[in-house]
């Protein structure tokens, strides 16, 4: 039987410790999938501005979310074990040791501090790039900023104070405001990634059709399945976002499950939009220039689609079955609805 110090709510305890073990669990796929860039990148024959800006953003991006996993490990060493035997722990207040009040303890740490600081820049570069995908895919509307960078100024704004408010636990007029800063960082984080999420996701629908018919089911699968327009909205964050936030209003104890993963999570679907520009996967300018003008050029078709092999025609005088390459056509463009 487990003996539960009095006030302590050990579902809440469990939740800490379930969100430690999920943010390394996201952290290991984000390093996964860094390393699999890693690789598309060195194989990559052309290395024009598209290349560095995608290592560069790559990079930073890892390096954000490896200190903050880095902090959060060493953090939990101490809270979870090396908490329960320092120096002057006796008998007596091991039975009242709670992880979350040791936490407290050390969150002024630079350790913690390190970590909560990377933490907090991963949603402002996560967020900066969606909105850099959502111009892409609008066709570079800038009225469309209207809503969006507001949105994301004011979140940017925000993490300042909150992250005052979390590293000076002891300060009463800081800690006063720690729920509410929580509460409108996240709202306004979460309200910003479900508008880039609805914008993109409303665009690839309206350009499905177009571009099956520009680069033909097959091809068009790559850019129009939906699990494609699941990743180049960034959904699945969003929906994280969500979840932890109606945790957050109604003081569940299992935001816990959510928030510490969150960050991490941000980083993993940014990470997955990065690959798949590496990899000529992603939505480009070319391929939204093709569904809203229904013009595909042939080399850009190629270049961002899979081989699919031509089925055979006429038989020759030889008698062996000749191949119609698509080059032969005389064309180097595909037309739309014509």
């Amino acid at each position: 039987m487990v003996s539960v110090p009095p006030g302590v709510d050990i579902r809440l305890e469990r939740a800490g410790f379930d969100g430690v073990i999920i943010s390394i669990l996201a952290y290991g796929a984000l390093l996964m999938l860094y390393i699999q860039l890693l690789r598309v990148l060195l194989t990559r024959p052309k290395r024009g501005k598209v290349f560095w800006a995608i290592s560069a953003y790559s990079a930073l991006l890892f390096t954000f979310g490896s200190i903050a996993a880095g902090g959060k490990i060493k953090i939990a060493e101490y809270v979870y074990v090396s908490s329960r035997f320092t120096e002057g722990f006796n008998s007596t207040n091991i039975d009242t040791w709670v992880p979350s009040h040791v936490y407290q303890e050390s969150v002024r740490s630079s350790m913690n501090v390190m970590s909560r600081v990377c933490t907090t820049l991963t949603p402002w570069i996560g967020d900066a790039f969606m909105i850099y995908r959502l111009m892409v895919i609008w066709s570079y509307q800038w009225w469309l900023l209207l809503l969006p960078v507001p949105l994301y100024i004011s979140h940017v704004g925000m993490a300042i104070p909150l992250l005052i408010t979390e590293t000076r636990p002891g300060d009463i007029f800081w800690e006063e405001k720690s729920r509410l800063y929580g509460i409108i960082f996240h709202t306004l984080c979460v309200s910003l990634n479900l508008l880039i999420s609805l914008l993109i996701t409303a665009k690839l629908l309206t350009m499905r059709k177009k571009l099956e018919i520009a680069l033909g089911k097959l091809g068009a699968s790559f850019y129009t399945s939906w699990f494609t327009i699941l990743v180049e909205s960034g959904g699945f964050a969003t929906l994280w976002g969500i979840i932890y936030l109606a945790t957050l209003a109604q003081n569940h104890w299992s935001q816990n499950d959510f928030l510490q993963p969150y960050y991490y999570v941000i980083a993993l679907t940014r990470m997955i939009i990065v690959l798949r520009m590496a990899q000529n996967q992603a939505w480009c300018r070319d391929t939204v220039s093709a569904a809203n003008m229904g013009v595909m050029d042939w080399e850009v078709s190629s270049a961002h689609t899979m081989p699919v092999d031509v089925p055979p025609s006429d038989i020759g005088k030889d008698g062996m079955k000749q191949l119609k390459s698509p080059v032969s056509s005389g064309t180097s463009m595909h037309t739309l609805g014509q």
